[in-house]
């Protein structure tokens, strides 16, 4: 009768959604235990000579704690970063007693390791501009690395709105504009030539040691437009490291820096972070792309991604995703 029919189709319903949810159960399961076996199964895209992954870590490290120094700690002149981290250790274990997150402890450990030698040789605190950059030296990597703090006052958000355009380096170029409160911070005062200086005295010291420039936020707009402009002046690699980048400059920009032969820039982004989709209009990003996520890492060696939709405001619209901590967190999740 009719309700002994519905009767089985019900069971029947019940008997085949139970398979498929086993399926898709066991199904995922697999999938997981293959990705615990081989650990590059997240990464999307050639790794094969990207730079490496420690010395991306080692930088955002870098970059995070830029945000705290000299407000929270600071290292004596020729204070090694191994001496430091010893001195504001627990006897017992590796807890530093520094009123830091648990991700910037973390970097400041893992930096003791593999860059003991390291010391900050010059930080840079202008009161007119608000800029603040730190020259650090890394005997071990044979690295000397410029580092700009992100946006943190009302000062550097005044100098991230001027988005008018300037143009810079016209003697070499027609069309070359960048964003002039980028470039306004960074030439105000004189910090662009204090950080060439060091730069210089440094390399005539250790003439083969590479040179690094990184930031976050605002920090790695000025390392970005920083690194295009002392690539006019030194004949050695200059390599920009950059994380949650917005644009910097127009069409003209991005193709002088990507014919620049010593300049390389790897882009780090995270997910949806909303300020590597500004400024939009008329505003490119430069560099190799190594996109981060929660569950994955892409990298795009050209721009080769959809450029109008990836890092637009329709996309990339929110603001945890701007957290410098939470980029620590997921790049030493996804080791290539």
């Amino acid at each position: 009768n009719k309700k002994l029919y519905i009767k089985y189709l019900f069971n029947y319903f019940i008997i085949r959604m139970v398979k498929f949810i086993r399926f898709f159960w066991f199904a995922n399961l697999k999938r997981m235990s293959t990705s615990s076996i081989n650990p590059a199964s997240y990464l999307k895209g050639d790794f094969t000579n990207v730079i490496n992954h420690d010395t991306v870590k080692d930088l955002l490290g870098l970059t995070m704690l830029v945000y705290d120094y000299s407000k929270t700690f600071s290292l004596k002149s020729g204070e090694t970063i191994e001496s430091f981290v010893s001195k504001n250790s627990d006897n017992n274990d590796e807890e530093l007693n520094l009123d830091v997150t648990d991700e910037r402890k973390d970097a400041l450990n893992k930096l003791s390791k593999t860059s003991p030698k390291g010391k900050v040789v010059k930080f840079v605190s202008d009161p007119v501009t608000d800029i603040q950059a730190g020259v650090t030296i890394s005997e071990m990597n044979k690295r000397i690395t410029v580092v700009f703090r992100g946006s943190e006052s009302k000062s550097d958000w005044y100098y991230d709105l001027m988005v008018l355009k300037k143009r810079i380096l016209d003697e070499r170029y027609d069309d070359v504009y960048v964003h002039s409160g980028f470039y306004k911070q960074l030439h105000d005062t004189d910090v662009y030539t204090q950080l060439i200086d060091t730069i210089v005295e440094l390399k005539d010291a250790n003439p083969e040691y590479d040179i690094y420039i990184t930031g976050h936020s605002l920090g790695a707009a000025l390392s970005t437009l920083f690194g295009f402009e002392i690539s006019h002046i030194f004949e050695e690699k200059i390599n920009v490291i950059s994380f949650a980048s917005p644009r910097v400059g127009n069409k003209g920009f991005r193709k002088a820096f990507d014919e620049k032969d010593n300049l390389l820039h790897y882009r780090v982004s995270n997910d949806r972070d909303i300020v590597t989709a500004g400024p939009m209009i008329l505003f490119q990003h430069v560099g190799k792309n190594i996109a981060l996520s929660d569950n994955k890492c892409c990298i795009f060696h050209t721009y080769d991604y959809n450029e109008w939709w990836k890092f637009s405001l329709f996309n990339c619209w929110r603001v945890s995703d701007h957290n410098v901590d939470l980029y620590y967190e997921r790049l030493c999740k996804h080791k290539w």
